[in-house]
């Protein structure tokens, strides 16, 4: 029986070491989590990310125009990796004039400057044919493809005319750039995880989500069973 109690107290005392050195070694460092501004260092490693559900900025579609990219997450509309406006309905296409950017919903125009910023919004109201399917230029005038068929218009954007016109340059939609995407996961994810955040986490178990709470605890209970088995063995020698 003694011996079988050595076997299983060396057992646990094995499993445990390892445990209380990883839990005492980021608890000091932890400690001085100030001294070494842990909360101000980041993590930005793909699995790691991926575990904390910092996912890659997928635009739902995106334009490259006048060497920029336009594009729409969910109803935010972004210049690169600059929020412009929102939009309520999904983008079908960009293009540039003379001195605006022109972006095109199935139901409006939205006019921002070269430099992104937001000018207006024309829809019906403003005699905008609809719904719109593209929007493209023939010869550097605004040509737009709605159901009732092809309509151009001036710079101006005031009077639409229904016409057929061959060899337009149509609006495409254009991959983004990784720059641009680093850009964007930054600004809806920050810089990643924190090397304090991170610490916390393997310290309590968290980093394993639920598992690794039930570990913890189970570690614990070993510890509090390899206490008592030490003291039992002790005990026995008196």
């Amino acid at each position: 029986m003694n011996r079988r109690m050595r076997s299983l107290h060396r057992s646990m005392g094995v499993a445990v070491a390892v445990f209380l050195l990883l839990f005492s070694a980021t608890g000091v460092i932890l400690n001085h989590s100030a001294q070494f501004k842990l909360d101000q260092r980041y993590i930005s490693n793909d699995w790691l990310m991926s575990h904390y559900g910092i996912g890659d900025a997928e635009a739902d579609i995106s334009f490259l125009v006048n060497n920029q990219i336009i594009s729409q997450f969910d109803t935010q509309l972004f210049v690169d990796a600059k929020p412009v406006t929102h939009l309520d309905r999904p983008l079908v296409g960009a293009i540039m004039l003379e001195d605006l950017i022109v972006l095109a919903t199935d139901q409006a125009l939205v006019l921002l400057t070269h430099e992104g910023e937001f000018v207006e919004r024309m829809g019906a109201e403003a005699g905008v044919p609809a719904p719109i399917q593209n929007i493209g230029t023939y010869h550097g005038e605004p040509v737009l493809q709605a159901r009732s068929g092809m309509w151009r218009s001036n710079f101006m954007l005031d009077v639409w005319e229904p016409m057929s016109l061959q060899g337009v340059s149509w609006s495409k939609p254009h991959p983004m750039p990784d720059s641009v995407a680093e850009e964007l996961k930054t600004f809806f994810y920050g810089k990643g995880v924190t090397v304090e955040q991170l610490l916390i986490d393997i310290h309590n178990g968290r980093i394993l989500g639920t598992v690794g709470v039930w570990l913890i605890d189970i570690l614990g209970i070993l510890l509090v069973i390899l206490s008592f088995t030490g003291l039992w063995m002790w005990g026995r020698r008196l």
